[in-house]
């Protein structure tokens, strides 16, 4: 009788032990969960969201692709296209800073540069993107197919994140969601 009641408090105490642990329970993280490896993986993703096909994934630095960087940061950008529509492509880029207050100060300048473009028009929103705080970019474009364009961008850890293209808010966001980034 001894030995099962001790028996029993044992496998009690491992069952608390395991459970305090947090062997058990909830395994998703408070904050958002990086890549800690930075290369071509970052944009691509896999599976893409429905309608969307992956075209190319090519090395890029921030001062050819992005207007308001002028440092050469490396990086890598992936060229969606929705339901194989040219209007619909969605790019998404991740260049790797010095570190993530370098990667915070190329998001203000992003911010910056478009609110000198398009003064007190009240277009820089912040939008929740996999957990992290992004701001939205909102211009409109000229010409006979003009209309909204959207540009996401956030930092996380060292790396700018820069989702944009002539694809609607949804399917950038669309693509945004799925980078887990």
């Amino acid at each position: 009788m001894k030995k099962s009641i001790l028996l029993v408090l044992l496998v009690a105490f491992l069952a608390t032990a395991v459970c305090i642990s947090g062997c058990l329970g909830n395994d998703t993280p408070d904050t958002p969960e990086t890549p800690t490896e930075f290369g071509a993986n970052l944009v691509t993703i896999d599976p893409v969201p429905a309608g969307f096909e992956l075209l190319a994934v090519r090395n890029v630095t921030a001062d050819a692709e992005i207007r308001a960087i002028s440092e050469e940061l490396a990086g890598y950008s992936a060229a969606y296209l929705y339901n194989d529509s040219a209007a619909d492509g969605v790019y998404l880029y991740a260049f790797q800073a010095n570190n993530s207050s370098a990667a915070a100060g190329f998001v203000q300048a992003m911010i910056d540069a478009h609110n000198a473009a398009y003064p007190g028009t009240g277009n820089v929103t912040t939008v929740k993107i996999n957990g992290h705080d992004a701001t939205l970019l909102t211009s409109m474009t000229q010409g006979s197919g003009g209309g909204e364009k959207n540009e996401l961008v956030w930092a996380t850890q060292d790396i700018l994140v820069v989702v944009n293209g002539p694809a609607d808010y949804e399917q950038i966001k669309a693509i945004a969601t799925a980078s887990k980034l």
